[in-house]
């Protein structure tokens, strides 16, 4: 039973609105829990349609009946527009499936998640890449003489600043080094990850 209360607001609409709204909710794509605010939903769109109501028309129960059918059809096509379209989430991702080794498991947890990082832009390569180019990078870096593979080292864990700290090297003359493991990078064909 719903919660809602109309008060100031006739028999008649009300009861088209209550049967309206249930109708709803028993739509696919919306479900009881909605009801409420379905109710509400059709509710205020007609208050906000009231102003242009003319007697001269139509009837009122006829004006209340128009209404509400057509914010219902609306909300049936909102749910079936682009991304929430519930003919689309046939599942959740909370659902317990079977994985592919026959592990029951919630959905979520079969899908790819380096396909999902890549996807969310939150990361650019994939594991397999970066682990490749981590070892393309220690490769390189191995091959560099010892001080520029323990600048190169440091570079990648502090700043210039830092590092020159550290070490009492002008970071202008860091930047001339940086230059020679940059040299180093691209002969090796690693230009692009610079």
């Amino acid at each position: 039973m719903s919660q809602n209360r109309y008060h100031g607001i006739d028999e008649y609409t009300v009861r088209l609105i209550t049967f309206k709204a249930k109708q709803l909710s028993a739509h696919p794509g919306f479900s009881a829990a909605d009801r409420e605010d379905l109710e509400q939903e059709l509710l205020l769109d007609l208050l906000r349609r009231q102003p242009k109501y003319d007697p001269a028309r139509a009837q009122n129960n006829t004006f209340v009946a128009r209404v509400v059918e057509h914010r219902a059809a609306t909300l049936i096509e909102e749910r079936k527009a682009g991304l929430r379209d519930y003919r689309l989430q046939a599942f959740s991702l909370n659902d317990h499936i079977e994985d592919e080794d026959g592990v029951r498991c919630e959905r979520s947890e079969t899908f790819d998640q380096d396909d999902y990082l890549l996807r969310t832009g939150r990361q650019s390569r994939s594991s397999d890449e970066l682990r490749d180019l981590g070892i393309d990078v220690r490769s390189v870096v191995d091959q560099l003489p010892p001080k520029l593979r323990d600048l190169c080292q440091r570079l990648m864990r502090d700043s210039i600043t830092d590092v020159s700290r550290e070490t009492g090297i002008p970071r202008s003359s860091l930047y001339g080094i940086i230059d020679k493991v940059r040299a180093a990078f691209k002969d090796s064909g690693l230009e692009d990850y610079l």
